[in-house]
């Protein structure tokens, strides 16, 4: 390895398209200790690192130009044709005097390093705001399930009528009934204690003083 190289390579193997935004897949891979991440970019960003790389006065790759002729990204094979570019580009950057102990890199890397961790948080707290979802969804639909196994009592002299106002018809219905069973035998009661001419009336029947 020589003493320029960086201990990071950056390549480009892809890109994706989402309505008229494209994005460029780089993937950093730290050599000595093995570990990768990857982050989307636009091709705005990268033309904007190039430049800032170009203030080093130094001897750069090849960066794919700008068609402002026609549109890049309603094109596959032009996108294509970008993408190898960019990868080529990043490949031969770190063998650039300068540009490995740059100030403009490492501060490239860092922001991508912090744009990975970010996006995995986000993943992390969708799982979980998901599984809490799915958690309450599960607890409700077994209270509704239980509560739909349960039987209503009926009381001893309760009809099970579904319509609620021919039920209290019917409590009223009978309610009524009752009072007028009960004047019935009051007003029975009454007139079967009546006195005629001081000769008293027990159920038709008249008693004749001695």
């Amino acid at each position: 390895m020589q003493e320029n190289e960086f201990v990071i390579q950056i390549c480009v193997p892809s890109f994706k398209k989402n309505d008229d935004v494209v994005q460029y897949q780089l993937i950093f891979t730290e050599l000595n200790q093995r570990w990768t991440f990857q982050v989307d970019y636009r091709y705005s960003h990268l033309k904007l690192l190039h430049e800032s790389l170009q203030t080093l006065k130094t001897s750069l790759p090849k960066f794919p130009s700008s068609n402002w002729w026609r549109s890049t990204n309603n094109n596959e094979e032009l996108l294509e044709e970008r993408r190898i570019q960019l990868d080529y580009f990043f490949k031969n950057l770190f063998q650039c005097q300068g540009v490995c102990k740059s100030l403009i890199m490492k501060n490239f890397i860092l922001k991508s390093q912090c744009l990975y961790l970010k996006k995995i948080d986000k993943q992390q707290r969708d799982i979980l705001k998901k599984e809490r979802k799915a958690q309450a969804a599960s607890s409700l639909n077994k209270q509704k399930s239980k509560s739909q196994l349960i039987t209503p009592i009926c009381g001893p002299a309760e009809d099970p009528i579904e319509d609620p106002r021919e039920r209290s018809y019917s409590w009223e219905y009978k309610l009524n009934q009752k009072k007028s069973q009960q004047m019935f035998e009051r007003s029975s009661n009454q007139i079967s204690n009546l006195n005629i001419g001081g000769v008293p009336i027990f159920k038709g029947i008249l008693l004749k003083f001695k």
